[in-house]
């Protein structure tokens, strides 16, 4: 590897050890929730569930009753789900209903395809057969008062959502981070404009703004910089000292490498301190990390499918760290390649590849074109195979697999 690479490992991890948590946090309705992540921990109101209820339609007896194979028992109780649970008396058995509570005196509940039905009576198995304490969910199976259920740092999901409902919470407090993404360059014009000579459409922005959105920060704003110091300066200065717009992270496509046509880079070293860091990375290599006014700052590449994986693989950890998550990376899946890379390459190379059945399991098949500049290839995958630096691939070899809902989960 070249020395003048820094491993994508340890770019990560100074990214995670210089993260500061959000200071932003806001207090919103639970029906509001977005994917963000707690910045408190969520205790319970109540027992959940708050009695023994049933967890089938059956019956609902002591377990000593069943002592005599076919004995018949008499069933004056009916309980459906929101009934007073009632008494049932020894040698007494009662219908009960799916969330139903159990009736005081039963322990146990069978359900009704075990059991013979019939004229207000129920003709009961071997005990042999039954468990004691069968179907029945107790009382705080799933959570106990001023128990926390969700600590702070974890996503809220939609079960996590769920979950903080059924323990009757509806606030919650969250990390609430604005987030400035910048795109730099005289050669980008807006997808709602006719197409100019020499320039092309930016594809960064609303990338990188649905990539964000969709990992729990909705508060993004863009901005686009021509190549004009003059003009950079002063839509930074605004930003920075707008209490309505001042952000709590900036993230910049092009415009920070050592071009001549970088001035992005220059105006931003004028206000904080930025460190260029030529990265182990494929795609992608240049990328800047820093801060601008005491704001963290992500420089990321100008091509699409390299800002793609510069994103997941480094910038959204960074900010999951920076909202008190421990696991900030999922687990990769191990699948085999079903294609080979012959040339070792210096860098680590995340290919886009997508699963497929093949004799009865999933292998890896990668997209023909690895360009960084493409996106369709990003579009037709379902993730990233890691290829380490320094190694070839061969057929059948196992690979790690990040799956595309995996990272942004």
């Amino acid at each position: 590897m070249t020395m003048n690479l820094m491993p994508v490992e340890d770019a990560l991890a100074r990214l995670l050890d210089s993260a500061v948590p959000f200071a932003r946090v806001q207090e919103i309705a639970l029906g509001d929730a977005r994917g963000q992540y707690l910045a408190q921990d969520v205790v319970s109101r109540v027992d959940v569930p708050a009695f023994d209820n049933a967890a089938v339609d059956g019956v609902a007896l002591r377990y000593a009753d069943l002592d005599e194979p076919g004995l018949t028992l008499p069933m004056p109780l009916r309980i459906a789900a929101g009934d007073p649970p009632g008494t049932l008396m020894p040698g007494q058995v009662a219908r009960i209903f799916t969330g139903a509570p159990v009736p005081a005196g039963a322990d146990t509940v069978l359900m009704q395809e075990d059991c013979e039905i019939a004229d207000g009576r129920v003709r009961l198995p071997a005990q042999a057969s039954v468990t004691d304490g069968q179907n029945i969910r107790p009382a705080g199976q799933d959570a106990r008062l001023d128990e926390v259920v969700m600590r702070a740092g974890q996503r809220l999901t939609p079960q996590a959502v769920g979950l903080i409902a059924s323990v009757g919470i509806s606030q919650v407090r969250v990390y609430a981070p604005r987030v400035l993404v910048l795109t730099s360059g005289d050669e980008l014009q807006a997808p709602d404009e006719a197409p100019l000579p020499g320039k092309i459409y930016d594809s960064n922005g609303p990338q990188l703004e649905q990539l964000l959105i969709q990992s729990g920060f909705a508060e993004v704003r863009r901005e686009h910089l021509p190549d004009d110091p003059a003009i950079i300066q002063a839509t930074l200065t605004r930003a920075l000292t707008s209490p309505d717009q001042r952000p709590d992270v900036i993230i910049s496509t092009g415009g920070v490498s050592v071009g001549e046509e970088d001035h992005l880079r220059a105006v931003l070293e004028q206000q904080g301190q930025l460190d260029f860091w030529r990265l182990a990375i494929k795609p992608g290599k240049p990328f800047t990390y820093g801060s601008v006014d005491g704001i963290p700052f992500f420089g990321l590449p100008g091509n699409p499918s390299a800002v793609l994986v510069c994103y997941l693989m480094l910038v959204l950890p960074a900010l999951r760290r920076c909202c008190g998550a421990e696991n900030v990376l999922p687990e990769p899946f191990r699948l085999p390649a079903d294609f080979s890379v012959k040339k070792a390459g210096k860098r680590q190379e995340y290919l886009r590849v997508r699963c497929v059945p093949k004799n009865g399991n999933l292998v890896l098949e990668k997209h023909p074109n690895q360009s960084s500049g493409m996106l369709s290839s990003a579009v037709w995958a379902d993730g990233l195979a890691v290829v380490p630096v320094g190694r070839t691939v061969s057929e059948g070899e196992i690979l790690s697999f990040f799956s595309f809902p995996d990272l942004l989960g």
